[in-house]
């Protein structure tokens, strides 16, 4: 068996226990303490705040240390190049893997050795740092660097504002929400089925995807959908949310914070995903995939009926998704599909996308090269630098038609270049995407499609030093509920007493509270 494999809209893992330890050493103190001054160290290249600018001076390169995200960013690669080129710098890049950031980042710190640039995914880290009085607030130095100041709107300037009133983040942009609810269409059409709209509806396509051989091979070897961790149940809201309910995720309730986690709604959930991954219908890895292992199934055409990603939507191949499905799958076709109804009343849709970014950007504030660091991240906030790291040149690497970008190298002389890697402070353009892909953008705007966080914004201590421990027990106790290992029945009851013993009860009231001031 299966399951014993153990706008149209433009620009629209496990913390490490050593974090609170190496970043108390690393600042002047806890939360509210973070030094302000905005004053440059002796030796920056560019002198004090006033004196700072976003045009690049002349002289020897300046070298600066980042830390970010892994992208396989090649040293000496066309892109790094010809960034360098722009701002005047030798960038010595030290990338990592996302599960890997936070601790290495750690010992980095712990060691001295801090990046005049460095990045982080998790809220865990991004909490500790904002506290720790090693970072730089970029508002007090972003009228020397317009393209910075204007590569986002107020709106979003004031989500990653902290409660000290500075902005120490640059979020990466990706379009939000950046997940969508997808089945194989050719496969509905091979067993004469229409999009599911109820649970019930879903349950049946499911079963064909799973047990009727849709991509006609003879082997076993599909399924309605899998995931990978540690994004754990993002892959399955299309359950959760037909019962109400998005777990590790806030909800409003009756004027109320809570995690939808702990609301019943989520044991309804649970043993409807436990009935599918007993009858063979989860890929069974879902529990030990990683992001490529994921994309790869995908890609081959082993899913056919869940939470998938916009990017097998674009026909133009935004991040080599399209193209390596239809090679696999030459007559395939996804299609989207709206919340599922029949859990609840109120079925709710599929979580959104930190509007503050996936991954956030920073500057130490005691880096000898203050001004090169700020005038690399401008230039990559520039409408140059944007288009450029996604792009390339125009007229050699891209051309305009109309109000398209076309491509003029293949995805793979993309890949080469390293275009589309240097995430750093770019937003996403979709100058490129194709009519396919930009309609199921405007799909997810509709109401009762996507779900916001109704807290984003909220800075708070307990959010980064008591979530992300109940984050980690929620996926390990509804792991052994949908797979079995506990039945749901007495599972679910006890979890939810082990969550609010846990740090619950004091996580609820503190982001309570700061909902009602921030309100």
């Amino acid at each position: 068996m299966k399951k014993n494999l153990g706008k149209r809209l433009l620009c629209s893992g496990l913390a490490v226990a050593m974090a609170g330890t190496v970043l108390a050493g690393c600042g002047s103190g806890g939360s509210g303490s973070t030094q302000t001054t905005g004053q440059q160290s002796e030796g920056t290249d560019a002198g004090d705040t006033a004196a700072a600018s976003s045009e690049a001076p002349e002289g020897e390169p300046v070298e600066l240390t980042l830390f970010l995200d892994n992208m396989n960013i090649v040293d000496g690669s066309y892109a790094k190049t010809e960034i360098e080129k722009a701002t005047n710098t030798k960038l010595n890049i030290i990338q990592a893997a996302p599960a890997e950031m936070d601790n290495k980042l750690n010992i980095m710190l712990a060691s001295g050795e801090i990046p005049d640039i460095f990045q982080c995914e998790t809220e865990t880290m991004e909490g500790k740092l904002l506290s720790s009085g090693i970072l730089l607030p970029y508002n007090e130095y972003w009228d020397n660097y317009p393209n910075i100041k204007n590569g986002r709107s107020e709106e979003t300037w004031d989500l990653m504002r902290y409660k000290d009133g500075n902005i120490y983040s640059i979020g990466v942009e990706s379009q939000n929400p950046l997940y969508i609810m997808g089945y194989r269409k050719d496969w509905l059409d091979k067993f004469g089925m229409e999009i599911p709209t109820t649970l019930d509806e879903y349950y049946a396509f499911a079963e064909k995807c799973a047990k009727e051989d849709p991509d006609g091979n003879g082997v076993d070897d599909t399924f309605a959908f899998g995931g990978y961790t540690p994004l754990l149940f993002q892959w399955m809201d299309h359950i959760f949310g037909a019962f109400g309910v998005l777990p590790n995720y806030w909800m409003e309730v009756d004027g109320q914070i809570i995690d939808g986690a702990v609301l019943p709604g989520a044991k309804d959930a649970l043993a409807f995903l436990n009935r599918m991954y007993e009858d063979g219908l989860i890929d069974p890895e879902f529990v030990t995939d990683d992001a490529y292992r994921w994309q790869s199934k995908v890609k081959s055409g082993v899913f056919g009926a869940g939470v998938t990603k916009l990017q097998i939507f674009d026909k133009n191949n935004w991040r080599n998704y399209y193209e390596p499905f239809i090679q696999s799958n030459p007559g395939g076709e996804w299609i989207y599909g709206p919340a599922l109804q029949g859990g609840c009343e109120n079925p709710l849709g599929l979580r959104m996308e930190s509007q503050r970014g996936w991954v956030r950007t920073f500057v130490y504030k005691d880096s000898p090269n203050v001004d090169a660091a700020l005038r690399v991240i401008d230039y990559l906030m520039s409408d140059e630098g944007n288009m450029f790291v996604i792009y390339g040149k125009e007229g050699e690497h891209y051309k305009w038609e109309g109000d398209k970008v076309v491509r003029l190298i293949s995805n793979e002389e993309v890949q080469e270049l390293d275009l589309e890697k240097f995430f750093i402070a770019q937003k996403n353009l979709f100058y490129h995407s194709s009519d396919e892909v930009l309609d199921a953008m405007e799909f997810l705007s509709q109401p009762g499609v996507a779900t916001p966080n109704p807290i984003e914004g909220i800075f708070i201590d307990e959010l980064s030093t008591i979530y992300p421990d109940l984050q980690d027990l929620t996926i390990t106790r509804f792991t052994e509920m949908i797979i079995g290992e506990v039945p749901v029945e007495e599972g679910f009851d006890k979890f939810v007493e082990e969550w609010y013993s846990s740090g619950g009860t004091e996580l609820l009231e503190a982001v309570n509270q700061a909902y009602k001031e921030w309100k």
